[in-house]
């Protein structure tokens, strides 16, 4: 395992236990400590976790993103199951938004319908389409670069959205409880009310993890209609979703 795969595995450990010892790490990997410190210090530097004599810890601020990367890494399997979901909702011949998420990135990767049209601003959903199928037609919204998430962002890409309309939006979430979807960033939530305006169907595609994870900035269920997930919600968020008429997908069991 490279340090890049332990560093994964460590930010997942550290979801599960909040807390974890240096000496206990290093046992778990079979490596030795001074190994197990580089990796701590990067992490640490990364700002994804806390130190404290012995071993790291969460930062105070749970909600802090991770690196785009280890995102991507985490939950994978539950993601791929999410985006199967996704793509049987799209038809041949639409136009569709993909969203700078993880989990969308997925849907990128799995669709295969003919003739649709993908409108992003994410590199990696760009690469991840025509990786897969070389004659994927892909609008790729130029504006700033945004090198840890990859994607592209400014006025002039809000300019450039206005000009479509989309059969379908793909979007992610950074968090989700009982009052709505959560984000990081206020740009992303302008994009997102954009997105949604130029939109007939909002899906939102979010995986276990995100769960009562919370940031800065909300956005309302009311404002999207599907919403799959990988696990059940607890009984209170699905109780929001389905007063604000929010379709509930999941990958087993169906609508609801």
């Amino acid at each position: 395992m490279n340090q890049k795969e332990r560093i994964a595995k460590i930010l997942e450990l550290l979801q599960e236990k909040e807390k974890l010892e240096a000496t206990e790490l290093a046992d778990y990997f079979q490596i030795s400590k001074d190994s197990i410190r580089r990796d701590i210090l990067l992490i640490v530097n990364e700002g994804l976790a806390e130190r404290y004599r012995g071993g790291i810890t969460l930062p105070i601020i749970k909600t802090k993103i991770e690196d785009y990367s280890n995102r991507l890494v985490v939950n994978s399997q539950e993601k791929i199951q999410i985006a199967r979901k996704a793509v049987e909702k799209i038809s041949a011949d639409q136009t569709i938004w993909l969203d700078v998420s993880t989990t969308v990135q997925f849907i990128a990767k799995e669709l295969t319908q003919e003739n649709v049209l993908i409108v992003t601003n994410s590199i990696d959903n760009a690469i991840s389409a025509t990786e897969v199928n070389k004659q994927q037609e892909v609008f790729l919204l130029g504006g700033y670069f945004n090198p840890s998430s990859h994607l592209l962002h400014g006025t002039s890409v809000m300019t450039q959205l206005t000009n479509f309309y989309f059969d379908i939006a793909f979007i992610g979430a950074s968090g989700i409880n009982e009052a709505g979807l959560f984000y990081s960033e206020l740009e992303d939530i302008e994009l997102k009310q954009t997105i949604i305006k130029n939109t007939k169907k909002t899906c939102v595609v979010i995986d276990n993890s995100k769960v009562r994870n919370t940031t800065n900035f909300k956005l309302d269920f009311s404002e999207i209609d599907l919403l799959i997930t990988d696990k059940p919600l607890p009984e209170t968020i699905t109780a929001q979703l389905q007063k604000d008429e929010v379709t509930i997908i999941l990958v087993e069991g169906g609508e609801k």
